[in-house]
């Protein structure tokens, strides 16, 4: 009796301090908001498209506000406007989509080999500017693809392709498809080229020097041994950024609208301004279904297939360069032309534009400083005043950059704290659980994610104030969205931490609080400015996840610069994406400079 009395008491004592762990009862905590911000909004977008709501009555004289009902996903599905709003999107969303992610991967990989596995020069500076593109926002290359092929047949002034050559650009060059893919291409392509080049680092230099001394040809090796090896890292870079393009709306918009080529994306945006919020939700569910589809695929393939293609084991392992000989140097122009091409010459033609007065004409006598200083002027610009004094771009500019540092603060901490639950209790199935909660965002399109919060938060709920027209509701769903990158980084930089330490001070008596800021947040700062500099550069560009939440009080500069666009204020608009473009790098550099002082002195500590 005795023994399971003291049985029962050890059990007792041993769940109540499992109850009373901090870590315990932070995973506890994480996996209920996570829920209630990742999962019930997709609940709740399911729940609008099955019932009737309050503005549905002009849709259907049969509307009961609340009651269960099949019609928007048979309006949206097989109505007479289907065809225009579903099929025809999802074509084009398919064809822009999967064009725009080949292309993306042949650069991205001929780039990968040539600064991975080659002996090419001048690698460390190409590095950055192959990066660029995905740094600087998908609106700004769309923006410099329209200045050079703008096409006065859909209105407005020609661009400087007509300007130079005198013939105007073909329709199909100027807007729709081709354009969409390309510069989609551009803007991901260096997504592709970071996945590929990590693979190519791990390939084995003997297998290629034993076909090359069995009489194997470069272009032999090349496609039998270097490509099969790296095939798993194509088809996961394939179908990531696959999922990314077609959740874009900023790109095909302004390069689709003006000839309406639409695509599911831009559908969602458009049926919200025409109040069809119902028919929106739907759309908005068919893109998260094709990007679950797309990372499931992934999985599968390289889940299957991973031991097909191992290259490093116990058996030694040596990567060297190829040497290119001869065309070294011409191989080197190429990527540095191409590096120029999609990576500074877009900024520059955006610096261009925002001084010209007149859009269109390129002639020294057109430049203005007007629309950076100028104030405001019946005749230009609809009495637009200039960047430095205009208090809508100012206090855009404010609300960027405090929606930047504050999510890329928040969104890092947070991720760190998750990534270590998820590394400390691996054995638990809570923390599984939290890690898969935590990555989902990441398989939602942006603008269906935004989607989900505007029907979340549009109206108080218990507690939960209304947080539509907020700025909090900005920093919320910028920071969910940046959850699966901080704690994807975070996990890499807790791994590297070994347990020691934290046993030692328990043993001292620090608190698990006191143990996470004085020795593993020292220790993992290399992630937690990795994971700042990721959440800071995608916030400051970032308009799709925004767009639909964004008030006249709460706009920032992309969402302005997207109005000005929409408005045909082509300098206006070209001035603003620069400023993301520049405050962005420069935000970026800050964040690096931080990291690096940081590390260095740890290192002098270790030493």
């Amino acid at each position: 009796m005795t023994s399971l009395s003291l049985s029962d008491h050890h059990f007792r004592a041993n769940a109540l301090r499992k109850l009373l762990d901090p870590v315990n009862i932070l995973m506890i905590g994480f996996l209920a908001v996570l829920a209630y911000l990742v999962i019930w909004p997709f609940i709740q977008l399911v729940v609008h498209t099955l019932t009737w709501g309050d503005t549905d009555r002009r849709l259907s004289p049969d509307a009961i506000p609340g009651a269960f009902t099949w019609f928007h996903w048979l309006q949206a599905t097989a109505g007479p406007l289907s065809g225009k709003m579903l099929y025809g999107p999802l074509v084009n969303t398919l064809v822009t989509g999967i064009a725009s992610t080949i292309l993306a991967l042949l650069a991205g990989g001929m780039l990968a080999w040539c600064v991975v596995r080659s002996d090419m020069p001048g690698k460390r500076w190409l590095q950055p500017l192959l990066t660029l593109p995905y740094i600087v926002p998908s609106f700004a290359i769309a923006l410099a693809w329209e200045t050079v092929f703008r096409s006065p047949k859909v209105g407005g002034q020609p661009g400087l392709y007509q300007s130079l050559i005198g013939v105007a650009p073909p329709e199909w060059l100027s807007y729709g498809a081709v354009p969409i893919s390309i510069t989609l291409a551009i803007h991901y392509f260096p997504f592709a080229y970071l996945l590929v080049a990590g693979a190519l680092a791990t390939i084995d230099s003997q297998m290629e020097e034993g076909a090359l001394i069995s009489g194997a040809g470069r272009l032999t090796i090349l496609r039998r041994i270097t490509f099969p090896v790296v095939a798993p890292a194509f088809a996961a870079a394939f179908i990531l950024t696959f999922g990314k393009t077609i959740g874009q709306f900023a790109l095909p918009f302004l390069l689709g609208a003006p000839t309406q080529y639409h695509t599911v994306a831009t559908m969602v945006y458009a049926n919200l301004a025409l109040g069809l919020d119902s028919l929106a939700f739907v759309l908005a569910i068919v893109l998260i279904a094709m990007s679950l589809a797309a990372i499931w695929m992934s999985n599968r393939f390289v889940g299957k297939k991973s031991r097909r293609f191992e290259t490093i084991s116990g058996k030694g392992f040596r990567s060297r360069v190829i040497a290119l000989g001869g065309w070294r140097w011409p191989v080197f122009t190429a990527v540095a032309l191409f590096a120029f091409v999609v990576g500074i010459l877009p900024l520059i033609l955006l610096g261009v534009q925002s001084v010209m007065l007149i859009d269109g004409f390129y002639g020294w006598e057109n430049l203005t400083a007007h629309f950076w200083l100028g104030t405001s002027n019946p005749d230009i610009a609809f009495g637009e005043p200039g960047v430095l004094h205009n208090t809508n771009i100012l206090g855009a500019t404010w609300n960027t950059l405090k929606l930047a540092f504050i999510t890329a603060i928040i969104a890092s901490v947070l991720g760190l704290i998750i990534a270590y639950i998820v590394v400390r209790r691996g054995d638990n199935p809570l923390a599984r659980l939290l890690d898969q909660i935590a990555f989902i965002p990441f398989m939602f399109p942006t603008i269906a994610f935004g989607a989900m919060y505007l029907t979340l938060f549009a109206q108080p709920v218990g507690p939960i104030p209304a947080l539509y027209g907020t700025f909090t509701l900005l920093i919320l769903i910028s920071v969910v969205s940046r959850l699966p990158y901080s704690v994807k980084t975070g996990v890499s930089a807790i791994t590297q931490i070994g347990k020691e330490l934290e046993e030692a001070a328990e043993l001292a008596g620090a608190s698990w609080s006191l143990r996470f800021r004085r020795i593993v947040m020292p220790l993992a700062s290399s992630g937690l400015v990795s994971g700042m500099m990721v959440s800071f550069v995608g916030v400051m560009r970032e308009l799709s996840l925004i767009i639909l939440l964004i008030t006249p009080s709460t706009r920032v500069l992309m969402t302005v610069g997207f109005g000005y666009a929409e408005e045909g204020l082509t300098q206006l608009s070209n001035a603003l994406v620069l400023i993301v473009a520049v405050l962005t790098m420069i935000g970026e550099l800050i964040l690096w400079g931080i990291g690096k002082g940081r590390l260095a002195r740890l290192r002098e500590k270790q030493s």
